[in-house]
């Protein structure tokens, strides 16, 4: 499978890994003799890291593509907020989108995150970005900040509207991931 998949060298380590996941998952279980994981040991192949950073003139693109798409309707409204909390806060995207209003603290400009990938982490909020989260209705029964289409419910998939706005956008090749760097890249300049 990682040999057959050497021409795309991210998605063959993803797949090992999920793999390799899965039979440790299996030896923990008593499914599978303990270390019997036939991924262990396996070379991943090289990465190339890959750098994107937006120009001015692709944020301001960008912007006019999500202005577009807050008037279409309120879901729309809360796939750009959380678009533009990506921008502006350079938050994961997870931490977006899985954020409860009980962790932003608009008085104190910032937002307290119990548990993100790294723990608890507390990210600063710029003047924009408090715009953002004071225009974002909050709806009764749901403690997220970007609702879903469920009740009570966080917005669960960000990537296919994301790639129909970037597309609106002209940003074919500008991932989800690519505004983080890009914002890290704006304050480092700074």
């Amino acid at each position: 499978l990682h040999a057959r998949m050497a021409a795309k060298p991210p998605l063959a380590n993803y797949a090992i890994s999920v793999l390799s996941k899965l039979m440790s998952w299996a030896e923990d279980q008593g499914l599978r003799p303990l270390q019997s994981n036939p991924c262990f040991r396996l070379k991943k192949y090289r990465e190339n890291s890959r750098q994107r950073f937006l120009s001015t003139e692709e944020y301001a693109r960008l912007g006019a593509t999500l202005a577009n798409v807050e008037r279409i309707d309120q879901e729309n409204f809360y796939i750009a907020a959380a678009i533009r909390l990506l921008i502006l806060t350079g938050a994961r995207l997870s931490e977006i989108i899985t954020l409860k209003w009980q962790f932003v603290d608009l008085e104190r400009r910032m937002l307290r995150l119990p548990d993100s990938k790294t723990g608890q982490k507390v990210i600063r909020l710029n003047p924009q970005a408090v715009d953002v989260l004071k225009n974002l209705p909050s709806l009764d029964g749901n403690p997220h900040v970007i609702v879903g289409r469920r009740p009570g419910a966080c917005l669960v998939n960000l990537q296919k509207p994301w790639r129909r706005i970037r597309q609106e956008a002209g940003l074919d090749d500008v991932r989800l991931h690519d505004l983080r760097h890009s914002f890290a890249s704006m304050a480092a300049a700074q």
